[in-house]
């Protein structure tokens, strides 16, 4: 599973409070997040999947176990399901070595009309299942 270090930072203005500027608000981390998810696909599908054209976030829960702030954070992105339409990763966004958020992203292959589901092809999922997390070594 591929894990990437990402800058995050906060859109505030250049006269907001060190209190405000330096907290990263969800929308932010969840860009960081689709910035890793959309490198991982690029790296494990190449020329099989162009995610801006092919795919659609139908879903995204996250949770936010302590607040982010700016600065580089490690983003670990895990598929978690992979269906014939869709697949869900698992993204988990750590500071100082401490997870602080975890979300769960939800896409959907799409076909050229980019209006219906495409089933994945078998290329796709096997490039696909390399972002699988590896099972626990009992």
């Amino acid at each position: 599973m591929p894990r990437y270090t990402i800058a995050l930072r906060n859109n505030s203005g250049p006269d907001a409070p060190a209190s405000v500027s330096r907290h990263v608000p969800f929308y932010c981390a969840h860009e960081a997040a689709g910035a890793a998810w959309s490198r991982a696909l690029d790296e494990a599908c190449g020329d099989l999947l162009d995610p801006a054209t092919q795919t659609a976030v139908v879903s995204v829960v996250s949770n936010f176990g302590r607040e982010l702030f700016t600065g580089d954070a490690d983003v670990v992105v895990a598929l978690d399901r992979i269906g014939t339409t869709s697949l869900t990763f698992l993204i988990t966004l750590h500071q100082d070595g401490v997870q602080a958020a975890e979300l769960t992203v939800v896409l959907v292959h799409l076909d050229s009309s980019r209006v219906n589901s495409a089933p994945w092809s078998p290329a796709q999922i096997a490039a696909l299942e390399t972002l699988r997390s590896a099972p626990a070594v009992a």
